[in-house]
């Protein structure tokens, strides 16, 4: 019986991992055969060796491009994660209306990059101007166009991605702390712990694991991403997003 109970695991998992290799592990494999040859698609494949590495890397485009990808996976994951706790522990302190406060936070994961970009192009727009060019014009200040700073366009791509995201993780952390056992919490209020100490020493401890996941899919999609950065600003202005 024993090589039995050893066989059923891989045939119940056989399905998906035929799945991952044809899909996932062969494409990877042929690209990285691929990387080493000059082909245009069509015709023989002429082998290159390491050229087209030497020529991706002393691209100044192509490093440009990794240095933004590395910031915005950064500052994304910082971002949606804080928000994402921040979210998920007002919820969990909130008795009514929690329902439809979730329903309103989860609803930018729902709609098309597209909507949100353009909501957000209609924002920030200063010329025809937009609500918040109108609200510093009404401050006294100079409205400055964000997306058309070199400095700042990057950053309001990554936070304008965060706005869309951070819903679909502040339902993870919330899914975690409503399962923390009840008991715990309420022992530690009985023994004086305060709402902050609480948190940090009790329950962000014990959902650990599913902080780390967080952290591993939010890495994994910003540096996916593409589809903000091109609909806001084309990668604009110049090479700066």
């Amino acid at each position: 019986m024993k090589p039995k109970h050893k066989l059923e695991p891989w045939l119940f998992l056989l399905p998906a991992l035929l799945v991952y290799v044809f899909v996932v592990m062969v494409p990877v494999v042929w690209s990285l055969v691929y990387s080493f040859f000059n082909w245009k698609g069509i015709g023989a494949m002429k082998f290159a060796g390491l050229d087209n590495y030497v020529r991706m890397f002393s691209d100044r485009k192509m490093l440009t491009a990794i240095q933004n990808n590395l910031l915005y996976m950064v500052l994304g994951t910082c971002v949606q994660v804080f928000m994402g706790l921040l979210m998920a522990t007002l919820l969990s302190n909130i008795t009514r209306g929690s329902n439809i406060l979730r329903v309103l936070y989860f609803i930018p994961c729902i709609i098309s990059s597209m909507a949100i970009c353009k909501i957000f192009e209609k924002l920030l727009s200063v010329q025809p101007e937009g609500l918040i060019a109108a609200i510093v014009s009404a401050l006294g200040g100079k409205p400055k166009a964000l997306l058309s700073s070199p400095d700042l366009a990057l950053i309001m791509v990554t936070l304008v991605d965060a706005y869309k995201f951070c819903g679909l993780y502040m339902v993870i952390f919330y899914s975690a702390f409503m399962n923390i056992d009840h008991e715990v919490i309420e022992a530690a209020y009985i023994d004086g712990c305060t709402w902050w100490q609480q948190y940090v020493h009790i329950r962000l401890p014990m959902i650990k694991p599913i902080f780390f996941t967080v952290v591993v899919i939010l890495v994994n999609g910003t540096l996916k991403s593409f589809d903000v950065s091109y609909i806001l600003t084309n990668g604009g202005p110049g090479t700066a997003s």
